[in-house]
């Protein structure tokens, strides 16, 4: 009775549907392009779909997390690496094997069979040795020692290893002639093989440069050989025919689970490699607390996980922030100088969410996380001529439509509106979005122009700081503190000598 195994990814609701589709939110938070790179590598994997599909409550969170801690022991990593590498070799031999020649074909899926069996029973001994503790890999752990102990598998492993002693002792004689090739029994001829070798030896250490050239990859036999392996089999029928009925017995044999668990282990070893490039500079990654009630939310040390990739990458600095709500509140409101940073500091925000919704560890050294049912974003759009609606017309459309479908587990974020209509407009839409969204009770994270809007009960505000000296150099930090466009507009009419006092000073009286 083997242990009841229901797969690396979900636990007990492995019969999920996955969406085919990223979610709309993927291209403004940038996601599209993230995704895209972590499974580049593994396309024959078709993981997109796994990545397209948040989890749905702690407990399928938490699977996946405790998986990754396992994964941080770096025995148990290297493990399921040279297994998940055994597992890519022995489909590398059997895909287009049924084009192989007779005799070829059934003895590459013999070898297939060798590889498969080693990897298996390899990756038992080792991972238990290691000590995992997390429940999935435990449980695959326990079905793998079922099935390695099943009579299925033992015959498998005994017929396998039988059938390539009888093959091994195969010996035969070919004579070449003109235009004739005599294939016999082995008598007890002469093996010529260490004298060619012999004679090829003074070459290994003349010190003379030996070019180098590729040989393209083939089945490794051509139709004469082939030919030749046909009369061989007529010398040695009995085991042949051993070989032929191995392969019908065995054509199927990599069993179903070990085969998911392959494929679906992929999803950890993609995000590990992609991650594992970031850490060079010393940016962090974290497994972050997971909350479905509480909503003080928080991150240490975050960043923009698709522009840490592009800047790491230019060997440029990536500059980290932070994030924590307290009690009551529920928005952020992001003010600051344009160019300050402060769309990464949204789209930083929407990634740890939503990667920490697939059990992902998340950037940042430290964190705590709401686990949403949906992510809402309004970023800006180029007019639609369709629609024939203007700017400020399909903001209020779109931000309507986000605040009547979201509810208080939903996180709206928006980037940069009312951008198109006056001031003081502006300034009352904003607050009566701001209420709005409030009386949702979501979290909400916005990137405005308006500091009014940081200053109304509930909100946070962050402000997107620059080099107090040199007004015109971002730092790229956002901080907690009061909106206060006035001061940056006060920097820089100091530096360019444009304050009151400067322009009095001009003016003769």
């Amino acid at each position: 009775m083997k242990l009841p195994f229901h797969g690396i990814l979900y636990g007990n609701n492995e019969n999920r549907r996955l969406k085919e589709e990223p979610p709309e939110f993927f291209t403004d938070l940038n996601l599209d392009q993230i995704i895209n790179h972590i499974t580049e590598n593994k396309k024959d994997y078709k993981l997109d779909s796994i990545f397209y599909t948040s989890l749905e409550n702690i407990s399928e969170v938490a699977y996946r997390q405790d998986i990754f801690r396992d994964l941080q022991n770096e025995k148990i990593l290297r493990t399921i690496r040279i297994f998940s590498e055994k597992m890519e070799k022995m489909y590398r031999y059997l895909s287009g094997i049924d084009r192989l020649y007779r005799y070829q074909k059934e003895r590459w899926l013999m070898d297939s069979s060798e590889i498969y069996c080693e990897a298996v029973e390899t990756f038992f001994t080792d991972i238990a040795s290691y000590n995992p503790e997390s429940e999935g890999i435990l449980n695959f752990l326990g079905y793998v020692g079922e099935y390695i102990n099943s009579q299925k598998f033992q015959n498998l492993r005994d017929e396998t290893a039988d059938t390539r002693t009888k093959l091994d002792k195969i010996k035969f004689t070919m004579t070449i002639k003109t235009g004739k090739i005599v294939v016999s029994e082995y008598g007890g001829e002469e093996d010529y093989s260490a004298e060619i070798r012999k004679s090829f030896e003074k070459f290994k250490d003349s010190g003379t440069k030996i070019k180098q050239v590729r040989i393209p990859q083939s089945s490794g036999m051509n139709h004469v050989e082939a030919a030749v392996l046909e009369l061989v089999a007529k010398i040695y029928p009995e085991t042949f025919r051993g070989l032929i009925e191995y392969y019908e017995r065995n054509r199927d044999f990599i069993d179903s689970t070990i085969q998911q668990f392959h494929k679906d282990i992929q999803f950890y070893l993609a995000y590990i490699d992609y991650i594992s490039r970031l850490k060079d500079p010393g940016l962090r990654f974290c497994i972050p607390e997971i909350y479905e009630e509480n909503k003080n939310v928080y991150c240490y040390d975050g960043f923009d996980i698709g522009l840490a990739d592009k800047l790491t990458k230019e060997n440029k600095r990536v500059v980290t922030n932070d994030f924590a709500l307290n009690e009551e509140e529920r928005i952020f409101v992001v003010t600051g100088p344009n160019h300050g940073g402060k769309t990464t500091f949204a789209r930083m925000f929407g990634q740890i969410h939503y990667l920490a919704s697939l059990g992902l560890p998340v950037p940042g050294s430290r964190a705590g996380v709401f686990l949403f049912d949906r992510i809402f974003t309004h970023f800006e759009r180029q007019e639609n001529l369709e629609n024939k609606r203007g700017k400020l017309e399909d903001d209020l459309v779109r931000i309507r439509a986000i605040m009547d479908n979201s509810t208080s587990r939903s996180i709206i974020i928006i980037n940069e509106m009312l951008s198109s209509t006056t001031l003081k407009d502006a300034v009352t839409l904003g607050k009566r979005i701001v209420e709005n969204i409030r009386k949702i009770d979501c979290l909400c994270l916005y990137v405005t122009f308006l500091d009014e809007l940081a200053t109304i009960d509930g909100t946070v505000s962050m402000v997107s700081t620059i080099v107090p000296e040199n007004p015109e150099e971002r730092t790229y930090k956002i901080v907690k503190q009061p909106a206060d466009g006035l001061a940056y507009a006060m920097a820089l009419a100091r530096k360019y000598r444009v304050t009151y006092e400067d322009i009095k000073r001009r003016i003769p009286p």
